[in-house]
């Protein structure tokens, strides 16, 4: 077992005080005086550890990182009843100028910039240890430039160390423009790369890591600077990572305390069970339901929890789930020819189940429909699913049932034989989820209508899935919002240097090397036949498809991907020109709705809470850069220039 540093525990170990002033932070200052600090390599790594903390709390591994991510984009929904809401970026109506995406991040930039300006100094460390400690300082600069660069595309370089009495003289101006602001990213990532050991303890960067980091910076920065020496540098980089880094056959245990220390994880956010509950981290106390026997029974549901401990098994608080349009993502092998298929184009589904036009559903309950004990009717269509869809799209997308005659039920045609990584990744109908039965289905005991409200929203699944990936398998003793476990988050991977390589390649029309790449994952993670994609539109659509599986909920990196695709435009935007509404992020997502006997099926629009508005103008492929911070840029004579739009 690999060592690894213990976030939870990190913090404590090194006390740092942090206080913001008006324009740029000058903490912590006294707590430890320098020459202690830096008189060994051991007080220094203290210190770094105390910072790779501060820096990824606050920016790569913060609480909802994933699951708050994964909202915004066709892979997820936020939805509760109880008092939560829907996701406000998603709709736009969430956002305005007075909305902080990290602007000012001072006071973790000076952290950064003390241990590159202290190991410089010093004179006790050899000069092995000097460098090593500035490229992890460098490399932890590099990764708050970089999060500020995603989101807002401009910001203040601080690189410097100021003292108390410089903090409201210094006048540092902004980046002129994204193009700047990337420079500064990629040049501290670079020497991160030229100077950090082949490896490390599984929560501090190595090479590879930063390699891993620099290449998705350098894609991100050509989608909005169009250089195309960038996209050399995501070759280069990514194609280090895969020549020297080998891929998991096992992927789902990357993402929870099973295989938390799989080689192929180059660097992770960890915390342990001793000093963390499942209410620490929404990836976990978002995503479990909450059912109690009492629901199960209510609605008759066939096979109730068991419950083998505690009250309930599951007793959290669910409001981020995953959509069909994700579901259709993972690929399907076909029973009679082996091919990688959606679900709806194989073999087994064409033979076993007829399609009916979805324009002909127009009532509730007119697929299904039931009577709970306590008199609450329970439906497949709701009358919810038909009202507040988005115009322009279609209320209902499919709508199946199975033929009579055949032995098979819709969910195991649907279900049966998918990429790998679906059953790790989302809880489904038919699946086993904390030792319980899941059912999906009318009724079924984890299903959208099990409790209070027939459209789900009550810490209970809105779209007929939940999210897996990322959350605990063990939670002791059960999933409950008090229940300790080991956690982490998976912050650069080897299965992303082979998505970075495979855009790269695309990008630059090399079809062959770009397929090659794909498949990697594909083949591996998946357990899919490869891409036989030979024309530059076919290898965009396995690309794309490949990474939203790949790098599903984590860490906010398909949101990002669909900015640089709208960006590029063309293929990768729907033949749309660069820059334009990047469609996925401008359209409603979809549920599905099991039938009791599950021999029917219907895909569409999920509209509760008016969550199928969803709108994506071109001002959000950069965020507002939050108003009070360039207010008091403006009072001591800064410039204060606001993002278009904004």
């Amino acid at each position: 077992m690999r060592k690894y540093i213990n976030y939870g525990l990190v913090a404590a170990g090194l006390a740092v005080m942090v206080s913001c002033q008006d324009t740029l932070d000058t903490h912590p200052t006294t707590i430890f005086d320098e020459t202690t600090v830096w008189s060994s390599k051991s007080t220094a790594d203290a210190f770094v550890n105390a910072t790779y903390n501060s820096v990824l709390t606050s920016t790569w591994a913060a609480n909802s990182s994933c699951v708050g991510w994964e909202a915004r984009t066709p892979n997820g929904v936020r939805c509760s009843q109880v008092g939560e809401g829907i996701d406000g970026i998603a709709t736009e109506l969430g956002i305005s100028a007075a909305s902080d995406f990290g602007a000012n991040r001072f006071s973790l930039l000076r952290k950064c910039n003390l241990i590159i300006k202290n190991a410089e100094q010093s004179t006790a460390l050899s000069d092995t240890e000097r460098k090593e400690l500035i490229a992890q300082g460098r490399f932890l600069r590099g990764l708050v430039f970089f999060d500020q660069a995603r989101k807002m595309g401009r910001f203040v370089p601080v690189t410097q160390v100021f003292s108390e009495t410089d903090s409201l003289t210094c006048k540092i101006p902004m980046t002129k423009s994204i193009e700047e602001s990337y420079q500064y990213v990629i040049d501290d990532l670079e020497y991160a790369v030229e100077n950090l050991p082949l490896s490390s303890a599984a929560g501090i960067a190595n090479k590879y890591a930063a390699e891993v980091i620099l290449s998705r910076a350098a894609l991100q920065a050509y989608a909005y600077t169009g250089k195309t020496e960038l996209l050399d540098k995501v070759i280069e980089f990514a194609g280090d990572v895969t020549n020297n880094c080998k891929l998991s056959s096992e992927y789902g245990g990357m993402f929870n305390e099973s295989d938390a220390n799989n080689p192929e994880i180059l660097l992770g956010y960890y915390r342990l069970s001793t000093n963390t509950t499942v209410g620490d981290y929404d990836e976990m106390v978002r995503i479990f339901p909450n059912i109690t026997p009492a629901d199960t029974q209510l609605s008759q549901s066939p096979h109730e929890l068991e419950n083998k401990v505690g009250d309930q098994t599951f007793c959290c608080w669910a409001i981020y789930f995953p959509t069909q349009d994700l579901v259709d993502q993972y690929l399907v092998k076909d029973e009679t020819t082996g091919q990688a298929l959606p679900w709806y184009e194989t073999s087994q589904y064409k033979n076993n189940v007829d399609e009916v036009d979805p324009a002909v559903i127009t009532q509730p309950g007119q697929i299904d429909a039931y009577t709970r004990t306590n008199g609450e009717p329970r439906r497949i269509p709701t009358p919810q699913d038909l009202t507040n869809t988005k115009e322009g799209y279609p209320v209902f997308v499919r709508y199946a049932k199975v033929k009579p005659g055949s032995n098979r039920s819709i969910s195991e045609i649907m279900y049966n034989g998918r990429d790998k990584r679906f059953a790790t990744s989302i809880a489904y109908d038919g699946s086993t989820w904390l030792g319980e039965k899941v059912e999906m289905n009318l009724g079924g005991n984890l299903s959208q209508g099990v409790r209070d409200k027939e459209d789900g929203g009550w810490y209970n699944t809105v779209t007929g899935y939940y999210w897996r990936k990322n959350a605990s398998e063990n939670p002791n003793p059960r999933a409950y919002y008090a229940s300790t476990t080991n956690f982490h988050y998976t912050l650069a991977r080897v299965g992303e240097a082979y998505m970075n390589l495979a855009e790269a390649y695309l990008l630059k029309g090399d079809i062959a090397e770009a397929v090659k790449a794909l498949n990697a994952t594909r083949v591996t993670h998946g357990g899919l036949a490869p891409s036989t994609a030979s024309t530059i539109a076919e290898a965009w659509i396995d690309y794309m498809r490949e990474r939203r599986v790949e790098m599903a909920n984590e860490g906010g990196d398909i949101y990002f991907s669909y900015l640089r695709w709208g960006k590029y435009g063309g293929y990768a935007n729907h033949g749309r020109p660069k820059g334009d509404v990047i469609q996925e992020l401008d359209a409603p997502v979809h549920k599905i709705s099991i039938s009791r006997d599950r021999q029917q099926v219907l895909i569409g629009q999920f509209t509760l809470m008016n969550s199928a508005s969803r709108i994506f103008s071109q001002k959000r492929y950069l965020m507002p850069i939050a108003k009070d911070f360039l207010d008091t840029r403006e009072a001591y004579g800064m410039d204060h220039v606001q993002n278009e739009g904004w």
